[in-house]
């Protein structure tokens, strides 16, 4: 076994003894070589040897790297309260910014926690309204912004200019729904609203001035009176 190790040996290395070998020789040589190393150490040996090598290179690999021994990353987003975030909140909020959009902020909890902060912390709720409040006036004036904005022209086919349909479409979409937002969110200021007596902020009135009544009585029974007479 010793004799065909060393043969391969020196079959890799392009010559034999002291013969140097032409690569298609050597090439045949060491093909024979390998045959009668493996026929001299048996398929399972060489197999065995395979699998100690293999195992003794993951060894080598899992000994060179770095074991982390800082602790795991907490998953899922955090829930816990600070005061840095709810003021971050109700300023954006106070911008118009949805709050749905605001928690998709990096470090920053679900919005269902943000609910469950409403509850559970005592002011907060308060401060969630009025912001929502500013919110829907700065929406607004978003929108009147958009509506006063200088048109956007184009190039026509006459080498002229005139003014981008699309762009006025594409804007018009916009402010409409806007509006419609603003409608559903603030009906008393922004809503297309008819108002009708009776109901709750506009409750029916009635007044009775006892003092008329009683003399239109008075009078009718005079009246009445006379032309009995």
């Amino acid at each position: 076994m010793s004799d065909a190790h060393n043969l391969e040996t020196e079959i890799n290395d392009g010559k034999v003894g002291a013969f140097k070998l032409k690569p298609e020789a050597a090439k045949k040589a060491k093909e024979a070589a390998t045959k009668a190393y493996i026929n001299a150490i048996g398929i399972q040996e060489l197999e065995n040897q395979i699998a100690d090598k293999r195992q003794q290179e993951t060894i080598k690999a899992f000994s060179g790297a770095q074991v982390s021994t800082e602790p795991p990353k907490p998953r899922g987003r955090p829930s816990k309260w600070t005061q840095e975030i709810e003021d971050d909140i109700c300023a954006r909020l106070s911008r118009g910014e949805p709050l749905r959009a605001i928690c998709r902020t990096e470090g920053y909890p679900e919005w269902v926690t943000v609910y469950n902060w409403m509850e559970s912390r005592e002011g907060f709720s308060e401060r969630v309204a009025l912001a929502r409040e500013n919110g829907v006036e700065a929406i607004a004036q978003d929108t009147l912004a958009m509506i006063d904005a200088e048109p956007r022209y184009i190039e026509d086919a006459k080498g002229g200019t005139r003014i981008d349909a699309g762009y006025v479409q594409w804007l018009k979409l916009r402010t409409e729904q806007r509006m419609k937002l603003l409608a559903c969110w603030s009906p008393n200021r922004y809503g297309n609203r008819v108002q009708v007596a009776g109901d709750k902020d506009n409750p029916l009135q009635v007044n009775i001035q006892a003092t008329e009544m009683f003399d239109s009585i008075l009078k009718n029974a005079e009246m009445t009176r006379q032309i009995e007479e």
